[in-house]
């Protein structure tokens, strides 16, 4: 193949095609139509190669071509990666993988392992990333590997290493993509071999040290190979390719000088990128992180008018990558990292006084997934499969025309330097700022929650709940309102109930809580628990200590008290659905939950706080592992309560908030969810969720008030005084007058 020349090579492929075609060989056609179209992205003719590889697939699926289908599939996903359709090239890299394997063709199964080891070492999602890289690995003795693919290999795990902070792993292992690289183009340039490809090798090689370099903060050294980048692509040949590698080392030295603080060159470097990339119309992924760059040097130089003109643009960017991005995981991974961009923007807002522009920002950067899966009528697995569709946030002004009238609703923003607090009411919007650093925060809000779990001395734990009383609850709030809570970041994992005020008590005691991850989210669980209220005779769906598999759960004890607690709940209401024991099994449930008014569930929950789509409900005969639960919705659901431990909150999401099996039944359509923080003892749980039941169901009081009397009623008990046993349950969603 002639490397120097890409065009050239393309047209020598087509005769190839060509003349076997003329022979009535199809196959030998189909194999030199696949390596012609596989130069097309980098000659920047991506719309031609999806084209051509849908035609070859066909071919190849009518002729049973078996062998060309996950090279074909290959580059499709290639096509998709260059034009930021991330989830449909992971899609095709999955499937060319499933090809290749059951065709026992290591070499494109071990291209694809690696492709899905790259990819979602870019979204941010380690753990599948981790898994396709050691498929990748264990795939590497199998057969002969030629150089490219190890240089593809190396690549990716300097970028994955760089990802887990291994920094002095991801250096060893660009040096040795660097060496690699550099005996590769000499060996071609001494075979008479023009080297334009393998010099790509090289420019990849410099990248991933670039980053390494930076990481460790040698920032003379990521300069140092970035000019050496630079140089060597200005002395090449006027290509598409090198246009490329040029705009992509344009971006990467901008990256450097931004982290080296002179944003003044950043900028201008960013800028030669996108003119760079202006010639190549058709590839787009790196249009999103020039100008994210761009922006935050533009902040920095406090160049007002020019940021306002580079954020619009950043965020119709994001709006773009949040269409093209469709599981949830991705998603989450992806925009939490890109959360930064949002709290720049209402941090600049607020600077300069527009505390509506700010909530703006804040609210449209919250939750943004889980009010796709709430508005829809679909479960998650078919709305993840069409996520092109996107809900948008609610503005301030339809917020508050869409207030309940019985609610106030306190949002924070945590920024870098600053707790940002609106109040927002149907006729009150007021803005605070309080002087605090992200960081600070973070640690008086561990440093307290750990203190409540230990069941510190009750002076401790009184003085922490006052200074954070003062820090976080604005002044003026109304009495006789629910207060909704919407937290951001550290935030969700405060027990907010159990802070104390001036005068001495509980938040608790004074208001109805309730917690949501966004105002929209808020707004759009209160709308669905409107229409679900006529329903006055509930019907319940009881669980109660179902039995499960010992030996995978060794450490978790028999839960005799939740039994009672699930049959005692049940007969306070009418033809009641009960699983007890050994009767409670996961397919009994999963067959009842969507028929009911209102579930309860008193078990065992395994929290997997690094996979939370793992973390498991456990049932006799089986788990059910909350993304199992994706295939479902619950059209009928007033209430889901989840009497077990940490249910409510596995960790927090910077863009989506707490994650957890409770964000899941919202997900599922429930617009009410009770859940836990933190393990509970089992005794006190009891006796608070009986409470809590015979609250709503005799006492006629709505849900938030039921629980708030439920949870005084405990800490009334001089045993049961301690925050620890009574503010671990919280409600989760919107406003409901059942």
């Amino acid at each position: 193949m002639l490397r120097s020349d890409l065009a050239k090579a393309i047209a020598e492929l087509e005769k190839s095609r060509g003349l076997f075609t003329a022979l009535g060989n199809e196959c030998e056609a189909a194999i030199a139509e696949t390596w012609a179209v596989e130069l097309l992205p980098d000659v920047a003719k991506i719309a031609e190669a999806r084209r051509r590889l849908d035609a070859l697939i066909a071919v190849a699926e009518n002729r049973k071509f078996n062998l060309l289908l996950p090279a074909a599939h290959y580059w499709v996903a290639i096509c998709d990666y260059r034009q930021n359709r991330l989830s449909e090239s992971n899609k095709q890299f999955k499937i060319a993988l499933r090809l290749a394997e059951a065709g026992n063709n290591t070499f494109e199964a071990h291209h694809n392992a690696e492709a899905l080891a790259l990819n979602y070492s870019e979204l941010g999602e380690l753990e599948p990333a981790l898994s396709y890289a050691s498929k990748m690995l264990s795939l590497k003795a199998l057969y002969y590997e030629e150089t490219s693919q190890s240089l593809r290999d190396l690549g990716t795990l300097a970028d994955l290493t760089l990802k887990l902070k291994l920094f002095s792993t991801s250096l060893a292992v660009s040096k040795e993509s660097l060496s690699l690289a550099q005996a590769s183009e000499t060996e071609r340039s001494q075979a008479g071999e023009a080297s334009e490809a393998n010099s790509g090798d090289v420019n990849d090689a410099l990248r991933h040290l670039i980053n390494a370099a930076l990481a460790q903060k040698d920032f003379a050294a990521a300069l140092n190979y970035a000019n050496d980048s630079k140089r060597a692509a200005l002395g090449r040949g006027n290509s598409a390719e090198n246009t490329r590698m040029l705009a992509e080392i344009n971006m990467v030295l901008g990256d450097v000088k931004t982290r080296m603080d002179d944003c003044s060159q950043a900028v201008v470097n960013y800028d030669q990128a996108l003119e760079l990339y202006r010639y190549l119309p058709e590839f787009t992924f790196n249009l999103y992180p020039i100008h994210k760059g761009k922006l935050f040097c533009l902040q920095q130089l406090d160049q007002q008018e020019n940021f306002d003109r580079e954020l619009k643009t950043v965020l119709r960017l994001s709006e773009e990558y949040r269409a093209t991005i469709r599981e949830d995981d991705s998603r989450q991974a992806f925009f939490a990292n890109e959360q930064d961009v949002f709290d720049a923007a209402a941090a600049n807002a607020i600077k300069r006084g527009d505390n509506n522009l700010a909530f703006a920002f804040v609210e449209e950067s919250r939750a943004r997934s889980l009010l796709d899966f709430v508005e829809s009528d679909q479960p998650i697995a078919v709305v993840e499969k069409n996520f092109g569709a996107v809900v948008h946030p609610l503005k301030l002004p339809e917020i508050q025309a869409r207030l309940p009238e019985q609610v106030q609703l306190v949002q924070y923003a945590v920024l870098r330097d600053r707790l940002a607090i609106w109040t927002v009411t149907k006729t009150r919007f007021e803005f605070v700022a309080k002087q605090i650093t992200a960081a600070e925060l973070e640690q008086k809000v561990a440093d307290y929650q750990s203190a409540l779990v230990a069941k510190a001395p009750a002076a401790e734990l009184q003085r922490a709940a006052k200074e954070l009383y003062e820090l976080l609850i604005p002044r003026g709030l109304a009495g006789d309102k629910q207060l909704c809570l919407v937290p951001d970041k550290s935030l969700h994992q405060l027990a907010f109930a159990s802070l104390i005020s001036p005068g001495g008590k509980f938040l608790l005691e004074d208001f109805a809580l309730s917690y949501a991850p966004s105002g929209s989210v808020f707004v759009a669980a209160s709308e669905n628990a409107r229409r679900k209220e006529q329903v006055t005779q509930e019907r319940v769906l009881s669980v109660g200590n179902p039995e499960f598999e010992r030996d995978e759960n060794l450490n978790l004890p028999d839960l005799p008290t939740a039994a009672d607690e699930a049959k005692t709940i049940a007969a306070d209401y009418d033809n009641p659905v009960q699983l007890f024991g050994a009767e409670a099994t996961k397919e009994k449930f999963l067959h009842d939950f969507a028929a009911v008014d209102v579930i309860h569930f008193a078990g065992h929950f395994v929290a997997n706080p690094r996979s939370p789509g793992n973390s498991k409900l456990l049932f006799a005969g089986g788990d059910l592992r909350s993304f199992q639960l994706g295939a479902y919705k619950l059209p009928r659901a007033k209430l889901v309560v989840l009497s077990a431990c940490e249910t409510g909150f596995e960790r927090y999401d910077k863009s989506e908030g707490a994650i957890g099996i409770a964000r899941t039944f919202l997900a599922l359509g429930a617009p009410l969810v009770i859940a836990s923080e933190w393990q509970v003892d089992s005794e006190p749980t009891k006796d608070l969720m009986i409470a809590f039941h015979r609250n709503r169901r005799v006492q006629k009081l709505n849900t938030a008030e039921s629980l708030r009397q439920a949870q005084l009623a405990t800490l009334r008990r001089d045993e049961t005084r301690a925050p620890f046993y009574w503010a671990a349950f919280s409600l989760f969603g919107g406003y409901a007058k059942y």
